[in-house]
């Protein structure tokens, strides 16, 4: 920036007042910074067709109470150069037949942050809410769901591809079809073929009836995921849930289902295909089916690759259709070896093989160029995890946005103890 504007913002970080020329001091200082989230107090009481949307609204109360008829969002925040944060805070909630449709929503992205807020909750009838690509190719994409369709009868829930060739970012579901009766949730393509990405369910289908949730094909061809369920169908009755393809082919990484189908009554669980890898990660089941009755539990073609960990769980009724006994070292060889030498993807020392080409990860920076703050007005602001509230009211700042979690991260990086030989210099959230 110029001498002119540091010193205009000087004085405004002085102040306390440079939240009030944010989006100007973002731009003249080449910052990464979101937009603020206003609310929207329109509420579409009728059908709506939006062919191509990335102008920044977001819906605060959208399609609530509404019988029959369709909303349909064709391109919803795609390309790189939509605004980064969108959100939906009550969705099709208390609905009756009423039907949603998402074409492409927040594709080819980089640094997002979505957010859909008590979606589809309460609703009855035939209705159904649909994502035919959702958060496809995008980069450090944050994907939030809170309550999603709890509390529904009847209700219909599809995910054709989900987040499918991303890189890095976190994606989390809480409070997943919990207390439905009779939902049908699917999930076509989870996380396939992404790089580093964190994915969250809480609450999954928890004291549901009569439910069917499928996972088609979840976390396959990934990276180095890291995906957790917790409470995933506990107190369920007569309801399935199934993976087809779970973590087929994928490269190291942690899954761990913690309180899986627990005190739940003629429910059918199944895992089809479940982590076929030649580079294992840690899986590990605690409290799987324990205290279920006349269940059905099991793994069809279930690899000791997987690294898995079964504690505390139902020791009748659970079967292993087909278990793989085969070890990794016999595994890994051949053409699965050839199979993880990827441009881009991680690889193991023992992997190396002769006469292979391995190419290496792009790591180089695609974000935006950044620049230092200027020194007169760095110090002026409350760069400390102590104070991490006043420098989110500086930047307006969402709780449990991204751009928190981004803080908090290179805050934490900042005031960690140094390495040996390292020496840690604190010039702010901006980089070169």
């Amino acid at each position: 920036m110029t001498a002119v504007q540091a010193a205009s913002f000087t004085k405004l970080a002085a102040t306390n007042t440079l939240s009030t020329r944010l989006p100007e001091f973002c731009s003249a200082a080449h910052l990464l910074c979101f937009p603020e989230v206003r609310p929207s107090l329109e509420k579409h009481t009728k059908d709506e067709n939006f062919q191509t949307y990335h102008n920044g609204q977001n819906f605060t109360n959208y399609g609530a109470g509404r019988v029959n008829g369709i909303d349909t969002f064709k391109n919803y925040s795609n390309d790189i150069f939509s605004i980064p944060v969108n959100a939906f805070r009550g969705y099709s909630r208390s609905s009756i037949d009423h039907r949603e449709s998402f074409t492409g929503y927040a594709n080819d992205n980089n640094v997002v942050d979505q957010s859909f807020n008590t979606y589809g909750s309460n609703s009855a009838g035939e209705g159904s809410g649909e994502f035919k690509n959702y958060s496809s190719n995008s980069n450090v994409a944050e994907l939030r769901f809170t309550a999603y369709s709890d509390d529904t009868v009847n209700r219909k829930q599809s995910f054709s591809s989900y987040n499918e060739n991303g890189n890095a970012g976190d994606q989390t579901f809480r409070s997943y079809g919990k207390n439905s009766f009779g939902d049908k949730n699917d999930f076509t393509g989870y996380g396939t073929d992404s790089n580093v990405v964190s994915s969250s369910f809480t609450n999954y289908g928890k004291k549901g009836t009569a439910g069917n949730s499928t996972f088609t094909n979840y976390g396959v061809n990934m990276n180095d995921p890291q995906e957790k369920f917790q409470s995933y169908g506990d107190g369920t009755v007569s309801a399935t849930h199934s993976f087809a393809n779970y973590r087929d082919q994928a490269n190291v990484g942690y899954d761990s289902f913690q309180s899986y189908e627990k005190n739940t009554f003629a429910s059918t669980v199944n895992f089809k295909n479940y982590g076929n890898s030649g580079n294992p990660g840690s899986d590990t089941f605690k409290g799987y089916a324990k205290g279920a009755e006349r269940n059905t539990v099991g793994f069809t073609g279930y690899s000791v690759n997987t690294n898995a960990t079964f504690k505390d769980y139902a020791k009748e009724g659970v079967s292993f259709a087909s278990y793989n006994t085969s070890s990794s070292s016999s595994t890994v060889g051949g053409s699965l070896v050839k199979r993880w030498v990827e441009p881009g993807k991680f690889f193991r020392e023992s992997m190396l093989k002769e006469g292979t080409v391995m190419a290496m990860p792009d790591i180089r920076d695609k974000m935006p160029q950044r620049s230092f703050l200027p020194r007169s007005i760095l110090v002026k602001l409350p760069f400390s995890s102590s104070k991490i509230e006043e420098l989110k009211s500086v930047f307006k700042v969402s709780d449990n946005s991204s751009m928190e979690k981004m803080m908090m991260e290179s805050l934490g990086e900042c005031e960690r103890a140094p390495s040996v030989g390292e020496i840690n210099v604190v010039w702010g959230l901006s980089r070169t």
